[in-house]
């Protein structure tokens, strides 16, 4: 079953969120991290940093994408960002939804999807549980081809 849809609500009030966990951090917000966390959080699903950068310099044409990563990466270290590794060799970020959780990725077009499997939430438990490892993270992604692009191919 795939995410449900994100209002706009919701990403204004994950956006004023984010800022408040940057301000308490100590970070001081620039005009240059509140584009990145608009395009985050507003832009493409799962964005790369140069997706990011993209945007930002449509409004901000002063940022570099140093500071691109330089707020990504607080932001993960501060648990907001979940950043996805899918061997397409530029990682990919989820400011909308940073609690591990399972994706889809088409293999065609690279599409990224969020997808709820009920149960899913448990597996880390169960995994550690059955292989007596005591886990700190994982990651559970499925590949196929997305509706889309089947359609596209018939």
């Amino acid at each position: 079953m795939s995410a449900p849809l994100i209002d706009q609500e919701f990403r204004t009030r994950r956006v004023s969120a984010l800022k408040k966990r940057l301000a308490e951090s100590g970070c001081r917000l620039t005009s240059q991290r509140l584009a990145i966390l608009d395009a985050l959080v507003n832009g493409a699903s799962h964005p790369t940093a140069e997706e990011i950068h993209s945007l930002v310099l449509k409004v901000n044409p002063t940022t570099s994408l140093a500071t691109v990563y330089k707020t990504v990466d607080t932001l993960k270290a501060l648990g907001e960002v979940q950043e996805l590794e899918l061997g397409s060799g530029r990682n990919h970020y989820d400011a909308v939804d940073p609690i591990s959780h399972p994706h889809v990725v088409c293999t065609q077009c690279g599409k990224i999807e969020d997808v709820r499997i009920e149960g899913s939430e448990r597996l880390i438990e169960r995994a550690a549980e059955a292989s007596g490892y005591q886990l700190q993270t994982e990651r559970l992604e499925f590949y196929g081809v997305c509706a889309s692009c089947l359609l596209a191919k018939s």
